[in-house]
């Protein structure tokens, strides 16, 4: 039954022909894998920024980033799509996830001192044993809801184009955030998109390997706060210490070098797509 189950997930999943498909092609392409090493420094032109993630705790692939920012002044706020309702329960009951992961969400920012965190109020679909879920809510929907908060931002951080590892909800967030810079007046934000490639990260499956590795931020001096934010996250925290083989202190720890492609615009003249 097992089996049966994971082939007909597979074989209904639009996504899994989708990576298949990157898979495929992805050896005859050609990456720049010399990415900038920047520093907190480098992003003080950057006033405001927003942040665009699909679930609570997604923000922690980003923690250090937001950090650098907060520090240079910045005004950082983040938009989350969903409050998780699908994800692990950490022992709570399903019913309560959702109100419990906001609440862990807004610890958590308060940790990395975001100015505003905004849940979008779409529902996050509890995935099967071999497939996960987008809320119900198109690209164009999406990316219309998010345009008022991106209007004011000179940056805008959000899920990379294979949605890290292939969750269908990143996905939808990428293309509607792609959705919105593309169609910004004027010179518009610059976007990045966080977990690029990196032939150094130690965990490889939580890597968008199509998107270039343009920037590389070495996080290490915000590893307090960093892991502040993520133990915030205590219904998650069993995930987190799978994604690294240990403790959510190795996580912190093992993914201190952030790494960055540039999606659109430019950071203070600094980047561009596909510099390297």
């Amino acid at each position: 039954m097992g089996f049966a189950t994971k082939v007909a997930h597979r074989l209904l999943d639009p996504v899994f022909y989708r990576k298949h498909f990157h898979q495929l092609k992805r050896p005859f392409r050609q990456f720049e894998d010399a990415p900038l090493l920047i520093s907190q420094d480098d992003l003080k032109a950057v006033e405001s920024a927003l942040i665009v993630v699909a679930h609570p705790d997604d923000e922690t692939f980003c923690s250090g980033l937001i950090s650098a920012l907060k520090l240079n002044g910045a005004s950082v706020r983040l938009i989350c799509v969903t409050r998780g309702e699908g994800g692990p329960t950490g022992g709570a009951k399903r019913e309560d996830l959702g109100g419990i992961r906001e609440k862990e969400m807004e610890a958590a920012c308060r940790s990395l001192e975001v100015d505003q965190v905004v849940f979008l109020d779409h529902v996050d679909p509890l995935g099967g044993a071999y497939r996960v879920y987008a809320p119900e809510v198109s690209v164009s929907d999406l990316a219309e809801e998010m345009r008022s908060y991106s209007e004011a931002a000179d940056l805008i951080v959000s899920h990379g184009s294979n949605g890290e590892y292939w969750h269908a909800a990143h996905l939808l967030v990428h293309a509607a955030v792609g959705r919105v810079v593309e169609s910004a007046s004027g010179k518009g934000p610059a976007w990045l998109t966080f977990l690029a490639r990196d032939s150094e990260h130690v965990m490889p499956h939580l890597l968008n390997e199509d998107d270039d590795a343009d920037l590389r931020l070495d996080a290490s001096d915000f590893h307090a706060k960093r892991l502040a934010a993520l133990n915030a996250h205590q219904s998650q925290r069993g995930l987190f210490r799978r994604f690294a083989g240990g403790t959510t202190d190795d996580f912190v720890e093992r993914t201190s070098v952030e790494s960055y492609c540039v999606q659109a615009g430019n950071i203070a003249g600094l980047t561009s797509p596909g510099n390297g």
